[in-house]
């Protein structure tokens, strides 16, 4: 397995990029507007994008996904609960698409927005646990997102701290975290 981080310095968006040699297939996790990185990375890894996913409705930059999708002839995942008006494979909880020995499981992480999920990556020739996450704007560093955002507060809050942070917490210690802001985020 290979996997790549590609952020834009201006905003600290964090988009990240996961490829397994022997199929020479590859996901893109949270594009930014700008495809060229991506392309450029896929070309670099003889992969071609197999998956382009968004994790939830962006507030804080302008997601590339459908223009990627459109572009490569990858196959757009957004989460089920998304409020979207074009056509896209629908994921939820508990969802695990292949790429020969890499494996990607859906993590439904509701709070900071109703629809945004988790992606939980294994790299099964490694073993059968999960190697990392990418949280999306679900964990930042030293705190959780705001919930009150896309919702009131009210609404929110439970729900980050009722379902999704024991979600994130029953993940085994040793799994890696990646989050979707970095610094230099507004």
């Amino acid at each position: 397995m290979w996997f790549e981080t590609i952020i834009r310095e201006e905003t600290g968006c964090a988009a990240y990029m996961i490829g397994c040699q022997r199929t020479n297939e590859c996901a893109v996790f949270d594009p930014l507007w700008d495809i060229q990185p991506y392309l450029a990375m896929a070309k670099k890894h003889g992969s071609k994008i197999r998956f382009v996913i968004d994790s939830h409705s962006h507030a804080d930059h302008v997601s590339g996904a459908r223009l990627l999708a459109e572009e490569t002839g990858g196959e757009l995942i957004l989460p089920e609960l998304a409020d979207i008006t074009y056509d896209a494979t629908r994921v939820k909880h508990g969802d695990l698409m292949r790429m020969g020995g890499v494996g990607l499981e859906i993590m439904h992480v509701p709070g900071h927005r109703p629809e945004q999920i988790n992606l939980v990556v294994y790299d099964y020739p490694r073993g059968d646990e999960p190697w990392f996450v990418l949280t999306a704007d679900f964990v930042m560093v030293g705190d959780v997102a705001r919930p009150d955002l896309a919702q009131k507060g009210e609404h929110g809050a439970p729900v980050l701290f009722d379902v999704s942070i024991p979600r994130f917490l029953d993940l085994p210690d040793h799994v890696e975290v990646y989050p979707g802001h970095l610094a230099g985020s507004t």
